[in-house]
């Protein structure tokens, strides 16, 4: 009984501390573009298979997402199922975009699942399997160290994660006992 009720309050204080939000529907003055909520539910479920596989919050994935294929826009993700800006290592279909150096492959994947996957499994990988210690919630920690151990070059890439999740409420489903 007490476990509940701590349970409770911490609930309470989260919600109280931060507003709840889902992609259908926001409170507040943010408004989720109509690309970036299908973005949301069509990949939410695949986001949450891979948080309980793997550990990693439901919040970093998407927001990655968001940002790498442009919610699902950017050529890379509609032609190749690259949703994570993911370079060729050696085995399978490779892209070349000529906004890039010719020497950038990026991984041609058979379908956006495998890209969600493969994605999972790099994260799981020595540069970054520190990271999988982190709770879940704490998707601040995850974005700085995702930059740190230098998931991307963009030097504001950790403050672009951290103000997607935030802009479009994505914590909440790192929320292990709320049913989202």
């Amino acid at each position: 009984m007490k476990n509940i009720l701590i349970l409770f309050f911490a609930l309470f204080l989260i919600s109280a501390s931060r507003p709840l939000a889902t992609p259908a529907n926001v409170k507040g003055k943010v408004k989720i573009p109509k690309h970036v909520s299908s973005y949301i539910n069509r990949f939410l479920s695949t986001a949450k298979a891979e948080a309980d596989k793997y550990n990693i919050p439901v919040s970093i994935t998407l927001a990655q997402g968001i940002i790498e294929s442009n919610a699902g826009r950017s050529e890379l993700s509609r032609k190749h199922n690259n949703h994570f800006g993911m370079k060729w290592r050696g085995k399978g279909k490779y892209a070349v975009y000529k906004d890039d150096s010719p020497k950038d492959r990026f991984q041609v994947f058979k379908s956006a699942w495998r890209s969600y996957r493969a994605h999972s499994e790099l994260l799981t990988c020595d540069r970054y399997k520190h990271l999988l210690k982190l709770d879940r919630m704490e998707y601040r920690k995850w974005a700085k160290g995702l930059k740190k151990a230098g998931y991307a070059t963009n030097p504001k890439y950790a403050e672009a994660i951290i103000a997607i999740i935030e802009r479009y409420g994505l914590w909440v489903y790192d929320v292990r006992f709320l049913n989202y």
